[in-house]
């Protein structure tokens, strides 16, 4: 009897294609799934459970923390590759829809993580999901996986990547410095004493001081941009005080901005400058100030060596790059990873006609998923 023949190549090509079409079809359909329970930054319970039972047909060993999770591919090496994907959904009046594609960075991971089946790779690999991006606070919690884990930045480095409406489908897109900016918003609550309407020399109005902020403020981040070299914003996004009874003289008000630079340092001189601001104006007039911080985002600013080695593997790979000549105006969380160990944010095209982010129209396509997370591969092996 003669022994059965090693399968040929052209059987051991169609296998891995039947495998990699199986992967694909279990990204697209974790997606949809994720797609279609949509929630809030801090409320992601629904959304944990399906990474959670996803991950236990996988051999990763997955750490839950309660608000957040992580899979580990363990091999004992010296060094460890982070890779973080989002999974909260964007506020809107119809309630929480994946608007920001959230959900497809999810799906991405998931799908490495069945990529890392079976793999040797020379290097330990964790998978972060994270919650709460859209408010600033989820990456700073998961932080903690730093400590956990005994990473450092001698031993560790961490991924994350974005996908970007507008750009050819795949396409890796990387910035040198500041990919996203720093953002808060600033709340600054003004209060004087209430009088009459007919008398408004007895009391302290705030109305006055709140319409020279709100003037003052763009112009100081305009002085910000001048002296920093990169660019520096504060957007009114909303202004009251007092109501509509006629008969009293506003005595309290708020203005509501948004802060925003291309850099830490001038963030931070942003932020000292519109502080000074609104307590200036407070003690002119003769009014209580209060200030209180929102959703506050560091720059998310790259790790120069880290991105070389990054972008050297996709187009080592034939993935095809470029280069952003500006940050993204729109803030990211991620920049908290890099106080840590060196971090490393890119953004995948989403396709040329793609509809723009936090838009009625936007939706995560099918076809990123996969891709994304053989990107993150390419980078592995």
């Amino acid at each position: 009897m003669q022994p059965e023949s090693a399968p040929g190549a052209a059987s051991l090509e169609r296998n891995e294609r039947i495998m990699d079409q199986m992967i694909e079809q279990s990204v697209i359909n974790t997606r949809h799934i994720l797609r279609d329970m949509p929630e809030l930054a801090g409320q992601e319970t629904a959304t944990r459970a399906a990474i959670r039972n996803f991950l236990r047909n996988t051999s990763l060993e997955v750490v839950d923390r309660g608000t957040w999770l992580y899979a580990k591919h363990w091999e004992g090496a010296a060094k460890t590759v982070v890779i973080r994907a989002d999974h909260d959904a964007v506020p809107t009046p119809q309630g929480p829809r994946h608007l920001c594609g959230h959900d497809g960075h999810t799906a991405a991971l998931l799908g490495l993580a069945l990529l890392l089946e079976g793999r040797t790779l020379g290097k330990n690999v964790i998978l972060l999901f994270q919650p709460a991006e859209e408010t600033g606070e989820g990456a700073e919690v998961c932080c903690g996986l730093f400590a956990l884990e005994g990473l450092n930045r001698e031993n560790a480095c961490v991924l994350g990547c974005h996908n970007i409406p507008g750009e050819p489908l795949g396409m890796a897109l990387f910035r040198r410095g500041t990919f996203a900016c720093a953002s808060c918003g600033l709340e600054i609550s003004l209060t004087g004493t209430p009088t009459h309407a007919a008398y408004p020399e007895n009391g302290r109005n705030p109305s006055a001081a709140l319409a020279r902020l709100a003037l003052e403020l763009p112009a100081l981040a305009a002085r910000i941009e001048a002296e920093f070299g990169c660019m520096a914003l504060a957007t009114v996004v909303g202004l009251r005080a007092g109501g509509p009874s006629f008969g009293v003289a506003a005595s309290e008000g708020e203005l509501w901005v948004t802060l925003r630079a291309a850099g830490n340092a001038a963030f931070e001189a942003l932020n000292a400058w519109a502080d000074e601001a609104a307590k200036a104006a407070a003690a002119a007039e003769g009014l209580d100030c209060q200030l209180r911080r929102m959703d506050v985002f560091p720059a998310t600013e790259n790790d120069e060596a880290l991105q070389d080695a990054l972008e050297g593997a996709f187009r080592a790979a034939g993935v095809p790059c470029r280069y952003l000549e500006k940050p993204f105006r729109w803030s990211e969380d991620f920049g908290h990873y890099g106080r840590f160990v060196p971090a490393c944010f890119f953004g995948v095209g989403a396709g040329e006609n793609a509809a723009p982010l936090h838009t009625e129209a936007y939706a995560y396509p099918d076809a990123l998923a996969l891709p994304t997370a053989e990107l993150f591969m390419t980078f592995l092996q």
